[in-house]
């Protein structure tokens, strides 16, 4: 938790936390949306790498934007009320959730959101064990599984629209594609077989 600290080193902390934001916001979107790019997305060599750096600037930015805000705020409420207490982490961390990441319904800041949310499930689901509201024997993870795959299968089937579209992409080729009836073996190998061997299924 944010220590109750001076104006000085209010600002260093929340400088240092916007380089910390930029520099690993940088760094998992880079890898993760060039191998995503190049694998899934059309276009050109340069328009794939031009949609790289736009999704790793917009990461970055978002993710050093809320670590400076939030240390900022944090640091202002700690020492307007001289105490530091866990309100001023959920009081902080909502403002900047939602002048962050709510008020932008981008692609990456989905991504962000519904990643750190589904954290949270698991988070809470231990959270509540831990406070011995759940018996300790009893795994709450299995019940969760259950109950996320239940409901996305169910929604899939009854309105796929109200899904986000990556996802209802990868169940439909999964799900739906695969209804589909093969012309020969071939079609059962999980990889691209190459044009020159095709030969062994004519």
């Amino acid at each position: 938790m944010s220590q109750i600290c001076n104006h000085e080193s209010c600002i260093k902390s929340s400088l240092l936390g916007l380089r910390q934001g930029i520099y690993y916001g940088g760094k998992i979107r880079f890898f993760h949306a060039l191998v995503m790019t190049f694998l899934f997305r059309p276009g050109s060599i340069k328009s794939k790498f031009i949609t790289v750096i736009q999704l790793t600037y917009q990461h970055a930015k978002n993710l050093g934007i809320f670590v400076f805000l939030y240390k900022s705020i944090v640091c202002i409420l700690n020492n307007i009320r001289k105490k530091q207490t866990k309100l001023h982490n959920l009081i902080s961390g909502a403002i900047c959730g939602y002048l962050v990441f709510g008020r932008n319904k981008s692609a990456v800041n989905q991504q962000i959101v519904l990643y750190v949310m589904s954290r949270v499930i698991i988070g809470l689901a231990s959270n509540i064990q831990r406070r011995k509201l759940l018996p300790q024997s009893w795994d709450a993870f299995p019940l969760q599984a259950a109950i996320v795959w239940g409901l996305v299968m169910l929604l899939f089937e009854d309105d796929k629209g109200c899904l986000q579209n990556s996802l209802t992409s990868s169940m439909t080729f999964l799900y739906k594609d695969s209804d589909r009836s093969y012309s020969n073996w071939a079609e059962l190998i999980p990889f691209e077989m190459p044009d020159f061997l095709s030969f062994l299924w004519k």
